[in-house]
């Protein structure tokens, strides 16, 4: 059985801010009574008036100002520390969001695109606390019709149950609207995401786009998801439109039947002027938080839905974990056995079949086969970032399952094509290949990969700020402090993911002299289109269709005349 929405957020993140949220009550308490102070005070001043009471001339303005002020105060209270509270909820939520992401299996995180997943931190997370903030007003209201009615109560009970008769006709039809408007709530969010998405997809690849002449398709396919969302939240407008005739109507209504009834009371003497000004002042207090009620309704529809959004994050499983009893990384020089390893994606594609293989510590070994062999899938299970469908993995004789994932890929350096900066400064990145490196090691490691000069050659050095998504270093030197980041970590094991194939003929020559210094002494995995650059490998390992079709080095391949000769040739036009 699924838990409410809002029920979850409270217990989980909410109830840690409850003092807070205890002084935001009080506030709601204080404005209640203030409120409803209005009613009984104006019965009592015109009781004063009619008796003909000297001193209300004092006494009535002060008990005014005195509600006033306690209102005023009370409101305060209650904004400041629910406002705070939700605030706090807020970037909780956020950052276990961003931890469930971060160690979520591969398969999971990629299922959605980053710009998609980034308006959950943003546009679900603000509705959120929009929609929580309106609950907390909307109890408030509550507060405040409850303390107003009793008081009414005191003064009339047979026009203030009149009054409630009334407004309860109400909630049919606003229940009615609600349940629409968290469907279309949801769909909206979705709808969203996918806009956020095809923004950043269109000016990513603006170049291409241009270059090509797509800006009409671009556009084509923009407008038609704007013009969808645009449909949604018109919708949205309507159905919130809705409750808010409905409410104006059930008031008018309701001051019909009072005027009704009063005047009726008036006349048999059952009531007072000071009774009908008294019970005009309640009404008048009531009629706005009740107007607010079914904002509230609508705009709790709405949050249920990004609610749902941010729990499909918190709620992500991770099957790739840590054994309870993760074995000791063994001291061997990374020796790798692939024994009738088979994976199939979470969708069903079978990406590798029957892999049997060994990689003795020490040897270098590449894969090379057509788009789609299973290459980077191979890739991806060495250091688990997917786990095996079957069949057995192990390095140095052990498991990779049996140790624990932060053991395993301490052993394991990856330098890829994409050359991956984060956010930070250069020596931090190069840094993150090994937590706790000094200085010298850091400076160490790029005079290796040979990128100590251009990085010295900076106005700011190993202090010059690099991003993730914008930086005036080239290909090239990013790539070098890719590899001066690997070098740092010093690991017995080493993938090598195309690391030359985005570069120029100069680049390149730079690089490949820094990887074979990288790679001596360890076990280097190579993926490759350039067969030229791994003549020499010990072992060459052709893939396709999720299996090893042919191994052997350089010659021994050509000789055989399969797959690799033929790659060859294509190559280097035979």
């Amino acid at each position: 059985m699924n838990t409410n929405p809002y029920k979850r957020l409270w217990r989980d993140w909410l109830k840690r801010y409850k003092a807070i949220l205890l002084l935001a009550f009080l506030g709601m308490v204080g404005g209640a009574l203030a409120s409803a102070g209005y009613a009984k005070g104006m019965q009592w001043i015109i009781d004063g008036f009619q008796m003909r009471d000297p001193d209300v001339i004092w006494w009535g303005p002060l008990l005014m100002i005195f509600l006033s002020s306690s209102k005023g105060f009370s409101t305060w209270l209650f904004k400041v520390n629910s406002n705070s509270a939700l605030v706090r909820a807020e970037t909780d939520l956020q950052k276990s969001m961003h931890e469930k992401l971060v160690f979520a299996d591969l398969a999971l995180v990629q299922g959605e695109s980053p710009t998609a997943l980034s308006t959950r931190f943003t546009a679900d997370i603000l509705l959120v606390r929009q929609s929580v903030m309106q609950i907390f007003t909307g109890v408030s209201a509550v507060l405040i019709l409850l303390a107003t009615v009793i008081v009414m109560l005191s003064i009339d009970w047979v026009i203030t149950l009149t009054l409630i008769a009334v407004f309860s006709l109400a909630v049919w039809p606003v229940n009615r609207v609600g349940g629409r408007l968290h469907v279309v709530s949801r769909e909206t969010q979705d709808d969203l995401a996918l806009m956020t998405g095809e923004i950043s997809e269109a000016l990513g690849s603006i170049r291409m786009a241009r270059s090509y002449q797509l800006e009409p398709y671009l556009l084509r396919s923009a407008r038609s998801i704007f013009d969808r969302l645009l449909a949604l939240k018109m919708r949205l407008i309507r159905l919130e439109a809705r409750l808010s005739p409905i409410m104006e109507s059930l008031s008018g209504l309701a001051i019909a039947a009072l005027l009704v009834v009063v005047a009726w009371r008036l006349s048999n003497g059952t009531t007072t002027l000071a009774n009908f000004m008294a019970l005009m002042a309640g009404f008048g207090v009531i009629s706005q938080p009740a107007r607010n009620l079914g904002k509230t309704f609508a705009m709790a529809k709405q949050g249920e839905a990004a609610l749902d959004r941010v729990f499909e994050i918190l709620d992500l499983q991770s099957h790739i974990n840590d054994p309870a009893q993760p074995l000791d990384v063994p001291a061997g020089k990374g020796a790798i056995s692939f024994q009738d390893v088979g994976f199939s994606y979470p969708d069903g594609k079978q990406a590798l079949e029957g892999i049997s293989l060994e990689v003795p510590a020490g040897a270098t070994v590449a894969f090379v086969g057509r788009s789609g062999a299973g290459k980077s899938t191979i890739f991806n299970l060495l250091p688990r970032l997917y786990d095996v469908s079957s069949g057995v993995i192990e390095v140095d004789g052990v498991d990779i399952r049996a140790v624990s994932q932060g053991d395993l890929r301490s052993r394991i350096a990856l330098v890829s094509q994409d050359s991956v900066l984060l956010s930070g400064t250069i020596g931090q990145n190069i840094g993150f290949g090994r937590q706790g490196a000094g200085q010298d090691e850091i400076e160490a490691a790029a005079k290796a990969a040979a990128a100590h000069g251009f990085i010295s050659a900076l106005p700011q050095g190993y202090e010059t700020p690099v991003a993730a998504a914008s930086s005036t270093l080239s290909g090239g030197e990013k790539q070098r402090i890719s590899i001066a980041r690997a070098m740092l970590r010093d690991a017995p094991i080493l993938l090598l993911d195309e690391p030359t194939s985005a570069l120029d003929a100069e680049s390149e020559a730079v690089i490949k002299q820094a990887l074979d210094v990288l790679s001596k002494g360890r076990t280097t995995l190579v993926i490759a289109h350039r067969l030229a650059t791994i003549r020499d490998a010990d072992m060459i390992v052709v893939l396709d269709q999720g299996r090893i079709i042919e191994t052997g080095n350089h010659e021994e391949l050509l000789a055989k005349g399969g797959i690799y000769a033929e790659l060859f040739r294509l190559q280097f036009g035979g």
